[in-house]
C-alpha cells in the first residue's frame, strides 16, 4: 500500500454500520434467544469461539435440514473464520470438534427464518456457530438479519471528506461487500473474517501509511483495534454488554453512530 496524505477511518460493520437482530439457539437446551448478544455469550466462558461462515444465503437456505453442518462445510468448501474467542480456544479446535458433531443445517434454517423476519430492508444475513473446546462440540447456532443504521450514509460521507474508509469485520465478505456497495466504499478496502488480533494488526499496518488512523467499533472484538488506533470511538448501546475494559480502550464513547461525524471532524482538524 502506498502512502496517502489523507487519514484513515476503520469501521467495524455489524452493530456499528449495520443494525443487527441476532437469533441464537442453545443446542443443549433447545432454547432460542432473540436479539442475542453473541460476544457476551462467548466471553462468559473460556474455550469458546464464535465461528462465522462465508456461505451464500441461497446456498444455506437450499440445504436439506438433515444435512450435517460438518458435511456442508467440507463438501461445499465453505470458508469460515473465528470472529472472537476466549482463552483456551484455538482455530485448530474447529476441525476436531466438527469431526463427530451432529449439528444439522435445520438449526440454521430455523434461526435464519426468525432473524430475517425482524427488519424489512434486510442487507445483512450472517450464519455462525459457537464451538466449545472444553465440551468438544458445537453448542449454539446463530443467524443474524441486519439493516443499515439510518445515519450510516451521512457518517461515512462526512468521513470521506478527509479520510479513506475501510470496513474491517469478523463477518463474511458477501455481506460486507453489500454494505460497502450501498455506502459507496471501495470493496478493495473491505477485510472480512477478522478476529480481534487481526483487526489490531490492520490498524497497525494502516498507521504506516496514514498520519492518523481512527477506529469505530462497538464490541469486544474491536477492543484491541480501538486501543491501537490513534483515536478510537466506541458505540455503546444499552441493549448490549459493554464491559469496563472495552470502555477503557476507547478515547470517546457515544450512544449512537450519528454522533461520530462531529467527533471525526473535531479530531481530524486538531
Amino acid at each position: 500500500m502506498e502512502s496517502f496524505k489523507q487519514n484513515a477511518v476503520v469501521f467495524d460493520c455489524a452493530g456499528t454500520l449495520v443494525e443487527m437482530y441476532r437469533v441464537t439457539k442453545d443446542l443443549e437446551t433447545g432454547k432460542i434467544m432473540h436479539d442475542a448478544d453473541n460476544l457476551k455469550l462467548i466471553a462468559d466462558s473460556d474455550g469458546r469461539g464464535l465461528i462465522i461462515m462465508d456461505a451464500p444465503l441461497d446456498l444455506v437456505q437450499s440445504q436439506p435440514p438433515e444435512r450435517l453442518l460438518s458435511d456442508f462445510l467440507r463438501k461445499e468448501k465453505i470458508p469460515f473464520g473465528v470472529a472472537y474467542a476466549t482463552k483456551g480456544f484455538n482455530s485448530g479446535d474447529i476441525s476436531r470438534i466438527l469431526l463427530n458433531d451432529q449439528t444439522t443445517m435445520a438449526e440454521f434454517l430455523e434461526t435464519n427464518r426468525e432473524a430475517t423476519a425482524f427488519f424489512e430492508d434486510i442487507i445483512y444475513e450472517v450464519f455462525g456457530f459457537v464451538a466449545d473446546s472444553k465440551k468438544d462440540k458445537v453448542t449454539h447456532a446463530m443467524s443474524t438479519g441486519g439493516k443499515l443504521f439510518d445515519t450510516a450514509k451521512d457518517v461515512v460521507e462526512a468521513a470521506k471528506e478527509n479520510c479513506d474508509i475501510f470496513i474491517v469485520s469478523g463477518d463474511d465478505y458477501a455481506n460486507l461487500n453489500r454494505v460497502a456497495d450501498r455506502l459507496e466504499i471501495s470493496t478493495e478496502n473491505v477485510i472480512g473474517l477478522c478476529n480481534d488480533t487481526r483487526k489490531q494488526e490492520i490498524v497497525f499496518d494502516l498507521q504506516n501509511h496514514y498520519p492518523k488512523v481512527i477506529m469505530i467499533g462497538d464490541g469486544l472484538n474491536d477492543m484491541l483495534a480501538l486501543q491501537a488506533a490513534d483515536y478510537g470511538i466506541l458505540i455503546s448501546r444499552s441493549n448490549y454488554h459493554t464491559p469496563n475494559e472495552l470502555k477503557d480502550a476507547a478515547d470517546d464513547i457515544v450512544d449512537d453512530l450519528g454522533e461520530c461525524a462531529d467527533l471525526l471532524q473535531s479530531y481530524i482538524l486538531e
